[in-house]
């Protein structure tokens, strides 16, 4: 609980970041340009002056700062890959000047791979206040305060650091963990009964199954905002059927990217928010390319770790050349494979949430990859790739203890171990978790 100047002063932080944030809106597109080579070239400078991890992947390219004349050299810069990130010891992310007000964080490990990095406090305020300016927008100005968040409460996850700031408008009374069993969010849902809910996808479908099986439909909520993990079409028409009144609206963010792009209002397009991040798409080589390309980002808001080029959120997407009717410059994508996540069943039904399972096992010692997969309640599959150096023995016995802690046994496990972990069929996406259970009819 927060006291009133607490609370006073948090207020004052997110109100320069909304200032900050509502100017920007209002930029043309040559001074968003400008704003991107401006603060891309003050951070490239930054992470070689300051930060080991660049300093040594600058020095293995032969890259240096005198090189980036113009856009065309930005390709110069060698990209930042997940393993590079994750590799990386907490010593070389960040610089000695930055080592007072920020946050570690980890990332949710959506592609298998978990990695930790550091936010300043001001990076943090400004997600918090593009987040908060959407919401304006979705809702056409009138807020709805009828709400619930249901969010990753793992105290190293940005989502337990965005719900800290979010305490600075919203009661703890509508803030609830997707750690907590479903029944106990549904039972909150209904009391509450909200207008407005921001959530993932997964945990919100596993509360629509548990809705539909009381044969409870949510007519009062309007707006959903998903975000984090990719709405797949079978979730779309569940949520559909069980708030038949509400509008789904999407959001890309990443920890190491904050907010990322926004769906928008008109259409299926994703708009780029310029402002804080500049996007690439490449294809293999590392080079533009207007077909299915993987998304490559740079963080223009955070100084800490610094995120430069950036191709480990795992994402491939192609752009949308064609202007978009709401009328915004900002760059657009036209499709996307984004993130996903599936429930786990236990062996009497009850659903968990994936993330009990993946911030159990991220932190493993010679855990290099994973990915669980669940063809039958009650049992999962725990598919492995271990660091070279690795004890087999160690890192089946780390996760079987992990786990077991985590699900309080309600699941039987089978650890496989293998030598590379492949994206499914048709696709170019590595699932974390995969639910081969059929929804329920």
């Amino acid at each position: 609980m927060h006291t009133p100047s607490q609370i006073r002063a948090r207020g004052q932080h997110l109100r320069a970041a909304l200032d900050q944030v509502i100017e920007q809106r209002g930029w043309s597109l040559p001074k968003r340009r400008a704003h991107q080579w401006r603060t891309l070239r003050s951070l490239v400078q930054h992470a070689h002056a300051h930060v080991p991890l660049y300093q040594r992947l600058f020095a293995e390219a032969g890259f240096t700062p005198a090189m980036l004349d113009d856009w065309e050299d930005l390709s110069k810069i060698p990209i930042l890959t997940k393993h590079e990130l994750r590799s990386a010891t907490l010593a070389d992310l960040i610089g000695q000047e930055n080592r007072g007000d920020i946050r570690w964080l980890a990332s949710s490990g959506s592609t298998g791979i978990p990695a930790s990095m550091a936010r300043t406090e001001e990076s943090l305020w400004h997600y918090m206040a593009c987040n908060t300016a959407l919401y304006y927008d979705w809702c056409h100005g009138k807020p709805l305060s009828n709400g619930l968040y249901l969010i990753d409460m793992a105290p190293d996850s940005i989502d337990f650091a965005t719900a800290d700031l979010l305490r600075t408008t919203v009661p703890d009374s509508r803030i609830f963990s997707v750690h907590d069993p479903v029944a106990k969010l549904t039972c909150e849902l209904l009391s509450i009964a909200p207008e407005f809910i921001s959530s993932y996808p997964s945990t919100l479908r596993a509360m629509a199954l548990d809705l539909r099986a009381q044969n409870r439909v949510m007519k009062k909520t309007r707006l959903i905002h998903l975000t984090s993990e990719m709405l797949d079409a079978h979730t779309r028409h569940l949520l559909s059927q069980t708030f038949p009144n509400a509008r789904l609206i999407e959001t890309y963010t990443s920890t190491e990217g904050g907010l990322v792009a926004w769906q928008c209002m008109q259409g299926s397009r994703w708009h780029i928010a310029e402002a804080n991040v500049l996007c690439e798409i490449v294809d293999d080589n590392g080079l533009p390319t207007s077909d299915l390309g993987h998304v490559v980002i740079t963080d223009l808001t955070n100084t800490a770790t610094p995120i430069l080029r950036y191709r480990g959120l795992g994402d491939l997407a192609r752009w949308e050349p064609e202007s978009c009717p709401c009328g915004s410059s900002a760059r657009r994508i036209r499709h996307m494979e984004g993130r996903s996540a599936a429930m786990v069943s236990t062996r009497s039904g009850t659903l968990i949430s994936p993330y009990v399972v993946t911030n159990a096992i991220e932190e493993v010692p010679g855990l290099a990859q994973y990915q669980v997969v669940q063809k039958q309640p009650g049992m999962i599959e725990v598919r492995v790739v271990a660091e070279g150096n690795a004890s087999l023995d160690c890192v089946e016995k780390g996760i079987q203890s992990a786990l077991e802690s985590a699900l309080e046994s309600a699941v039987d496990l089978q650890i496989t171990f293998v030598s590379t972990i492949a994206a499914p069929a048709g696709s170019h996406k590595v699932p974390l978790v995969i639910s081969e259970l059929p929804l329920a009819a």
